[in-house]
């Protein structure tokens, strides 16, 4: 009996020894092979083998879709002849909050499915062996690629094979997790103003509503990862509302009119904790108009929407008015002085208040719509894109000569300034004051306030309705001091009495608006070549040549004399200042470290997606500068901030690497990173400490901020 005993046992041994999983231990996550069945069958057929990933606590490895970040895992097998594997059968993944990115993975254990055809005859009593290199990448604060060399062997049986005991549950609960193939949810999908509406309408008589669903899609960069999907129900079905990620706003995906992904219904789970999740296409088409629930917003740390309509409504009008105190500001200043002593002797000074609120508002609304219609085409734009172009460029600074000229008294748009009292009652002066409103939006987009990143950032994960209530107090906000102003009699008795000083109080203001177009013709130079620079400064001379015969023909006419010479003069000057702006530009050859700040003593790398992740894999503490040429309060901040030896030594100290990320020309990356920490403009400056979250700095800096920033003191 003992010898039977003996015999036996050595068997089992044999066949545990066949069928034991190779594995291979990496730092965060330990991999190995599995098989399903105990053999393979000498007659063919399919076996299933798993990648089982026992991942560290608190760490994460990514779907096929990996989200906002991250690499899905791969693996690349070595079988023997005859042996072929199919694709990876995905477990659908849970949302991994990564404040502000989200993205799609596992975290604890997975088993990532693979079939393999095993060929016909085989002899039973063989072995093969089964080999995979297998590569993921494994994040919790920072991100660590790994890999592993596996095999297995298993032995190749006459009978059976039959099902591994020890792992045969574990698989086979994996595999429930795997999407359905099922023609249960068709779905229709519509984009419009930013946002993508999903409907699904189920076919069998069931249960589910879409209560606590979620859909992830196969293609990245669809959908807005980072917000709330609720969804609600309709015509008989349920759908979202949920803003569109960066992929979508391509103009090539235009005519897209599928999408892949899967739907994970949110009932009350099966044994194993597992619910119910289809594989699921959409195509495009007429969607149901969904309740106003199914809007989503931003996630942050805590899973929900950091700001509400209100709030973000409070940011925007407190953001306007501190925008009247940003240097971007100061050059429309002259134009309100003028403003404030005309309205002196105004019947109603009131309205030349309310005709410069006009005017902000209307121009804020102008820059919404337009800002929509680009996003919705595919740009990744934010505040200040109009600056983004340089015709825009060109054609404002075109427009800051011809105030100055005419502030210089080169030429006159309205009435004399000597007839003050009886023009300002008049439509000129109210048409002047509407104008006014108009530059000090224009030369106010470069810059941004506190308070406004957070309003904006919420405002373009909403409705057209909410993104021009925001845009709408914001100007409101930048409008107001004045409106009180003109509002109040005694603010307006206060104002000094008119007289000859005011002619020269008018041409020294004319000074700020040479410098404001100055200044934007700097900007030219980081966005066009050499010779499209050369073409708006000569345009510039045109320009004041046309004012120049303009001002001829104006003083001709008080003198009853011809003025056909000078308006020939003046044609010519604006044919010419027009036909050099109108031909195209070429974008000059910059680099993210192009406005990195003006001192040797700090210098900066250009920032790209890559090197930030290669960085922080690195455990290394990092700066990210996002700022642009035509950001006045970037500029000042460089400056002001980051330009001191005490600044640099602290870099230095800390080991602190420093990226600068220039937007002055459009650039998706950087889009990216603004719109996934809620902001539609820059400056915005991050701070990733060693193995940390990033930190959003003030958005008006000073030494000691940076400084105790960069040393982990606390301010």
């Amino acid at each position: 009996m003992s010898a039977i005993l003996r015999f036996l046992l050595a068997i089992v041994s044999l066949c545990g020894l066949f069928a034991l999983p190779a594995s291979a231990e990496a730092t965060h996550v330990h991999a190995e092979l599995i098989a399903e069945q105990n053999g393979v069958s000498a007659d063919g057929g399919t076996i299933t083998v798993a990648l089982h990933q026992v991942i560290e606590p608190n760490w994460h490895t990514y779907w096929r879709n990996p989200g906002d970040a991250g690499e899905p895992t791969a693996i690349t097998w070595q079988l023997p002849p005859g042996f072929q594997a199919g694709d990876i059968q995905w477990p659908y993944p849970t949302r991994e909050a990564v404040p502000p990115l989200l993205n799609f993975g596992y975290s604890n254990e997975v088993f990532l499915l693979t079939d393999i055809a095993v060929p016909k005859g085989l002899r039973a009593g063989d072995h093969v062996t089964l080999k995979a290199n297998a590569t993921w990448l494994v994040c919790e604060k920072i991100c660590v690629p790994e890999d592993a060399s596996l095999e297995l062997t298993l032995p190749v049986v006459e009978i059976g094979p039959f099902p591994n005991l020890q792992w045969h549950e574990k698989i086979e609960a994996a595999r429930r997790q795997v999407p359905l193939k099922s023609a249960s949810f068709p779905g229709i999908f519509a984009v419009q103003d930013n946002t993508i509406t999903l409907f699904f309408k189920p076919t069998l008589d069931r249960i589910e509503k879409g209560e606590g669903a979620l859909f992830f899609p196969f293609e990245q960069g669809l959908i807005k990862n980072a917000t709330q999907q609720a969804a609600v129900q309709a015509d008989g079905g349920f759908g979202f509302r949920i803003p569109v990620g960066s992929a979508f706003r391509d103009p090539a995906r235009a005519n897209v009119n599928k999408i892949d992904g899967v739907l994970v219904l949110g009932l009350e789970p099966k044994r194993d904790g597992i619910k119910q999740s289809f594989e699921v296409s959409l195509t495009r088409g007429a969607v149901p108009a969904l309740p106003v629930a199914a809007a989503s917003g931003h996630v942050g740390a805590g899973g929900e929407a950091p700001i509400g309509l209100f709030t973000a409504i409070g940011f925007a009008l407190l953001g306007g008015l501190i925008l009247n105190l940003m240097p971007c500001v100061f050059p429309i200043l002259s134009m309100k002085a003028i403003a404030l002593v005309r309205s002196h002797h105004a019947e109603r000074p009131w309205g030349d208040g309310v005709a410069y609120t006009l005017g902000v508002l209307a121009t804020f609304a102008a820059l919404a719509a337009g800002l929509m219609a680009l996003r919705s085409a595919g740009e990744d734009i934010g505040w200040g894109f109009q600056l983004q172009s340089p015709l825009a460029v060109a054609v404002l600074a075109y427009v800051l000569v011809l105030v100055g000229l005419d502030l210089s008294g080169v030429f006159e748009i309205g009435g004399s300034i000597q007839g003050v009292g009886s023009e300002l009652s008049s439509r000129n002066g109210l048409v002047g004051a509407f104008f006014t409103g108009v530059l000090a939006v224009i030369v106010a987009a470069p810059c941004t306030a506190p308070f406004m990143g957070a309003a904006m950032g919420f405002a373009f994960t909403q409705s057209p309705v909410v993104i021009f209530a925001v845009f709408l107090t914001l100007g409101f906000g930048l409008a107001l001091p004045w409106l009180l102003i003109s509002l109040s009699p005694h603010a307006v008795a206060l104002l000094p009495k008119p007289g000859p000083w005011m002619v020269r109080f008018k041409q020294l203001l004319a000074f700020p608006m040479y410098g404001a177009a100055a200044w934007l013709i700097w900007v030219l130079s980081q966005q066009v070549t050499p010779e499209g620079l050369f073409r708006v400064m000569i345009g510039v001379v045109a320009l004041a040549f046309a004012a120049w015969g303009l001002g001829v023909a104006q003083a001709r006419g008080a003198e009853g004399r011809s003025r056909v010479t000078s308006f020939i003069a003046t044609a010519i000057g604006l044919a010419l200042a027009i036909g050099l702006v109108a031909m195209p530009f070429a974008q000059a050859s910059t680099t993210s470290a192009a406005v990195s700040p003006a001192s040797d003593a700090l210098s900066g790398e250009p920032y790209s997606e890559a090197r930030l992740a290669d960085l922080r894999g690195q455990n290394k503490p990092v700066l990210v500068n996002l700022t642009a040429a035509w950001c006045i309060t970037c500029l000042y901040n460089e400056r002001v901030a980051l330009s001191s030896k005490a600044v640099a030594d602290a870099f230095k100290e800390t080991n602190t690497v420093y990226l600068v990320g220039d937007w002055t020309n459009r650039n998706a990356e950087i889009a990216r990173l603004l719109q996934a920490h809620g902001r539609e403009g820059v400056p915005l400056y991050l701070y990733y400490p060693p193995g940390g979250e990033a930190k959003i700095l003030p958005q008006m800096l000073d030494e000691k901020t940076v400084v105790a920033t960069l040393k982990g003191e606390s301010r």
